[in-house]
């Protein structure tokens, strides 16, 4: 919100803040003032440009100090680190010489701009962020990249915004130039409309934070400062808006459930994916959801509640099960409960997680394990989803059956979020406690047997009366060779299994591929065949195989018969 654009209530805390000297606190506090410029776009070969400037009142640093920063490679995606030209510094004695160090490659490494003589006062930064399509050489990641579509750019600050290296606050301000763009250009970002005050705060909130910009559709078509939006560039393959017209309601619900106060803003980005289509992310205040030519609008309304969901999992604790599985338990439970999906929809997304959790090879790996394991092995991955959404559903139907139904795991979660709004600690020991109190011992027991790799198994009736527990059978995941040979750049088949359906159908050892495709969607699908471009001797072709082995025991839920629909909501 502009501060020239205030309501009564707005102005007269700014007057009661200015008596007690916030005023004084404000001044002092330096700014941070980031203009982007997006130039125009090449449709038909996908590249672009965003050029960037920003200037700081207030920065200093030693002469050999690191001035500036951005990650290289940020969970398995590449930014601008690389590819950024016409970086210029400059203070108040004119361009400032800079050298620069990286930190050891990792799952995440940063680089840093050392600033060559000393700086102090105000300083300018401005440099080029090029923008091409081309799928990402890496695979598998997070859709944070810059990208163009239907004449316009979008992206996560992450991937292309220098920030300064102190972790000073500032009053951050973003400023569009949208020239570049033509007419119709229209820009926004998580934290609102065309050019916005961010208030005071870290740099590092713009990492965090998506920027879209160009002739954009927007649902609803007129967009506040408050509540639900969502925005999308270029013509989708399915009918979007009536999509993200089912988003808005899901959102309001979600937000009554969650006993949200008010109504911030919030919005959800939609955007073409080469790689990992379906999948999402979330960031401040919003999330970015992604398709593809193939994409089935049904097929994102998991992914969409997902990530809406993650609004209200932030903690303090170490570990992705908490927040990756409180978001999948819900994913399907709460739009079912707010009759945005069927009972036959909530059931095949249990079960999708069920078989792929049952017939994983490594479900019994610790979760101390998995962070540094992560993108090594998709079987690995998806772990804290699929175990984390069997362990809340686990601890749900012991805490309804020890409350003869009066309670549910709703309670903690809700406990949770009302702790983090109150200010106070939100980390893994108070998770244990809360359920302590409403188990006792067997409540810790559970969560160290979870978090020690004990398969979770609910019980048949736990996730509602109008479904019970079965046993089924499917097919191991099997990529046939080392999964690690996946991992990087150049990704070269190793480690290939005799006899697998790799090996059969002609895959090799040393052979160099690529793919489309995000592992973690094919692991959960028992019919998707992998297609892997092969490059061998020179000579490039596809290589398509069905990735599975043995066939195992899995539990499965079906529906009881003669239960109504509206007796099935856990």
């Amino acid at each position: 919100m502009s501060l020239f654009v205030l309501s009564r209530r707005s102005l007269a805390a700014l007057v009661a803040w200015t008596v007690l000297g916030g005023a004084s606190v404000w001044a002092e506090t330096p700014s941070l003032t980031v203009t982007l410029r997006p130039g125009a776009v090449d449709v038909a070969r996908g590249l672009g440009r965003m050029d960037v400037q920003w200037v700081a009142s207030d920065l200093k640093a030693k002469a050999g100090e690191p001035l500036l920063t951005l990650p290289v490679v940020i969970a398995n995606t590449d930014t601008i680190a690389d590819t950024l030209t016409g970086l210029v510094v400059t203070d108040s004695r004119g361009v400032v010489p800079l050298t620069v160090r990286d930190d050891p490659a990792a799952l995440v490494y940063s680089r840093h701009w050392l600033a060559a003589r000393d700086v102090d006062g105000e300083v300018t930064v401005r440099y080029r962020a090029p923008i091409d399509n081309t799928p990402p050489r890496r695979g598998s990641g997070p859709p944070y990249s810059l990208r163009t579509e239907g004449g316009g750019v979008s992206g996560v600050g992450n991937t292309f915004i220098l920030l300064p290296e102190v972790g000073t606050d500032y009053r951050v301000a973003l400023r569009w130039d949208l020239a570049g763009l033509g007419e119709g250009a229209r820009a926004t970002s998580s934290y609102g409309e065309g050019d916005v005050d961010l208030g005071q705060g870290a740099a590092d909130r713009l990492s965090s934070t998506v920027f879209m910009a160009g002739p954009m559709h927007r649902e609803p078509e007129t967009v506040g400062d408050a509540g639900f939006s969502a925005a999308w560039l270029g013509e989708t393959p399915f009918e979007a808006r009536p999509l993200m017209v089912w988003t808005h309601r899901l959102h309001g619900w979600m937000s009554r459930f969650f006993a949200e106060p008010g109504d911030p803003p919030y919005r959800v980005f939609m955007r073409f994916n080469p790689i990992n289509a379906g999948g999402g992310v979330a960031l401040t205040r919003s999330f970015l959801v992604t398709y593809n030519a193939q994409t089935n609008p049904e097929d994102l309304k998991t992914t969409l509640s997902h990530e809406m969901i993650h609004t209200w999992t932030q903690w303090d604790g170490r570990g992705q099960w908490y927040g990756e599985g409180v978001a999948v338990y819900y994913q399907a439970l709460l739009p079912f409960r707010a009759g945005l999906m069927s009972a036959d929809a909530y059931l095949a997304d249990i079960n999708d997680t069920a078989r792929r959790y049952y017939s994983n090879p490594l479900n019994g790996t610790p979760d101390d394990q998995i962070a540094a394991r992560f993108w090594d092995d998709s079987r690995i991955r998806v772990l804290p989803y699929d175990r984390g959404a069997l362990y809340f559903a686990t601890v749900n139907g012991m805490i309804r059956r020890a409350s003869d139904g009066a309670r549910s795991v709703d309670d903690l979660i809700a406990e949770m979020n009302r702790r983090r709004r109150a200010g106070e600690t939100v980390d893994e020991a108070a998770w244990v406690a809360l359920l302590v109190g409403e188990l006792g011992e067997a409540g810790r027991d559970l969560h160290t047997a979870m978090k020690a790799g004990a398969l979770m198994t609910p019980e048949p009736g736990d996730f509602g009366p109008c479904f019970t527990r079965e046993v089924g059978k499917a097919r191991r995941f099997e990529l046939g060779f080392d999964p690690r040979s996946l991992v990087g750049d150049v990704k070269t088949i190793r480690g290939l299994i005799p006899g697998s359906a790799a090996d059969q159908a002609g895959l090799r050892n040393g052979d160099v591929v690529t793919y489309a495709v995000a592992m973690d969607a094919v692991q959960g699908d028992q019919t998707r065949r992998l297609t892997l471009q092969t490059t061998r001797d020179g000579r490039t072709f596809p290589v398509t195989y069905l990735p599975r082995g043995e066939e195992v025991d899995v539990y499965q839920w079906r529906r009881v018969q003669g239960v109504a629909d509206a007796a099935c909501k856990p």
